[in-house]
């Protein structure tokens, strides 16, 4: 006999009239599901859904949660093949701004048309034979915008673009957060390689309460900050060193993971600016840790 005649012959119990109708449901989901591919999200909004989901995660935790970034995974997810994608729309645009008598060029980039703003701005200082060219020439601004951050490159007193006027130690430590002041910048996340400590670090150490995050790369000056300030630092730190570098790389290593939140990445065969040696590497270092930053900061 048929089946459907069969179906005609079975009482159609409680039971049964209940089973029809879920394997129906069933069946018309999958067929939803097969059907409908939806939009993809934007990318900047990849940080909004981790902060929704950390703050689920995290009841009761800060951005002063040692433990948490210690052990997190800096390399627990690539960078989203969208962003690599949208880097070249992303527009650069050059600036000068005078801050404490020096004629500061910095570039700037914003999230590209279709990027979603995370709302998070990253400066990236440099090393003493470097400039913001350097992030240019690296693709460090573009990818950076095309996670959805605003991304601010300088020129440090007495390099590229910004005069031959160097400054002595004590405008040094006062710099930084005047050029801050001067964009009106929120707190932010700062990649300090090498040389740009002599800035970075008085600001870390005095007005903490200006940077969201820190990226030290084999930084200068960590031996001028005293241990009781970095113990009391709770700011998440990334700390960069190349496995070639045993000088400043191993003793700014050891200084900065005296700072309660930071955890230390080797990039393997890296020389002193290890960046340049794996740009992959460390773009997707910077691309989880900000990620997490961000989130957290919805948590805090």
């Amino acid at each position: 006999m048929a089946p459907s005649l069969m179906l005609n012959k079975i009482p159609m119990t409680p039971f049964r009239v209940m089973v029809a109708v879920s394997g129906v449901a069933a069946i018309c989901l999958v067929i939803s599901a097969l059907s409908t591919t939806g939009p993809k999200p934007k990318l900047g909004a990849v940080f909004q859904q981790a902060a929704k989901t950390v703050k689920r995660q995290a009841t009761g935790k800060t951005m002063a949660d040692a433990s948490f970034w210690r052990s997190l995974n800096l390399q627990a997810e690539k960078i989203p093949q969208q962003v690599l994608d949208s880097k070249s729309s992303v527009t650069v645009n050059t600036n000068h701004i005078n801050i404490m008598g020096t004629n500061t060029f910095y570039r700037e980039a914003n999230p590209p048309s279709g990027v979603t703003s995370s709302g998070e701005v990253v400066v990236l200082l440099h090393g003493m034979a470097f400039k913001s060219e350097t992030w240019l020439n690296l693709g460090t601004i573009n990818i950076l915008a095309a996670m959805g951050h605003r991304v601010i490159a300088i020129d440090l007193p007495g390099f590229g673009n910004s005069g031959r006027q160097e400054l002595g130690p004590e405008l040094r430590r006062s710099w930084l957060q005047s050029f801050f002041i001067a964009l009106d910048l929120p707190p932010s996340i700062v990649v300090s390689p090498s040389f740009s400590g002599v800035y970075s670090l008085p600001m870390l150490a005095l007005q903490s309460q200006e940077l969201a995050g820190f990226v030290p790369i084999a930084v200068d000056a960590t031996d001028e900050v005293p241990v009781n300030y970095l113990q009391s630092i709770m700011i998440p730190t990334l700390i960069i060193y190349g496995e070639k570098d045993h000088n400043l790389g191993i003793s700014s290593r050891d200084d900065l993971l005296k700072i309660p939140t930071s955890q230390a990445v080797m990039i393997p065969q890296g020389s002193h600016p290890a960046y340049l040696d794996n740009p992959a590497m460390f773009h997707e270092l910077l691309y989880n840790f900000i990620k997490q930053v961000h989130a957290h900061k919805a948590v805090a």
